[in-house]
């Protein structure tokens, strides 16, 4: 007997979490995303550094934890894909541009950027203790998916460093 109450209060414990974390899912608001542009930052012999200028706008009243960026960006010389540590707090009501950095390889005469386009995700805590506890379970890990394209690439100054094809902030 002991051994069905052990394993009724666990099934309970289950349902509780996973009712939880389905109540936070479907109340979550995400970050409002936008595209600007890809900017080239450097050119090398191999490949060539760009940045993806993107906005973000909180429109909540609670500070937004924003956790990591995962993209792909396809152009007509090349693509990349990436993952970007964001570690970044966006406060209540705010707006903030973040830039993320893309690698181009390329052959020798591969030409310029004449389009582009980016799809990708932010990943995001939501604020509370539970929904922590959750987002470090697995359990809730919310997300927002942006994209964007363009025709051409302006030419710029400054971008994030890359290491090997992973980035890190």
């Amino acid at each position: 007997m002991p051994h069905e109450v052990e394993f009724a209060l666990m099934l309970l414990r289950s349902i509780l979490v996973l009712t939880t974390a389905a109540a936070l899912g479907g109340c979550v608001t995400n970050p409002d995303i936008h595209v600007r542009t890809l900017e080239r930052v450097s050119a090398g012999p191999s490949a060539d550094e760009y940045a993806l200028h993107v906005e973000l706008r909180n429109p909540t009243d609670a500070p937004m934890v924003l956790d990591r960026w995962e993209y792909s960006v396809v152009t007509n010389i090349g693509s990349w894909q990436a993952q970007w540590i964001a570690s970044q707090t966006l406060p209540a009501r705010s707006m903030t541009e973040q830039v993320l950095p893309v690698v181009l390889r390329h052959a020798d005469g591969a030409g310029e950027v004449t389009s582009w386009r980016v799809n990708g995700n932010l990943r995001f805590l939501l604020p509370g203790q539970l929904a922590e506890t959750l987002f470090d379970l697995g359990v809730s890990r919310p997300d927002a998916d942006f994209s964007g394209s363009g025709a051409s690439v302006s030419v710029g100054a400054e971008a994030p460093a890359v290491n090997s094809g992973m980035p890190t902030p």
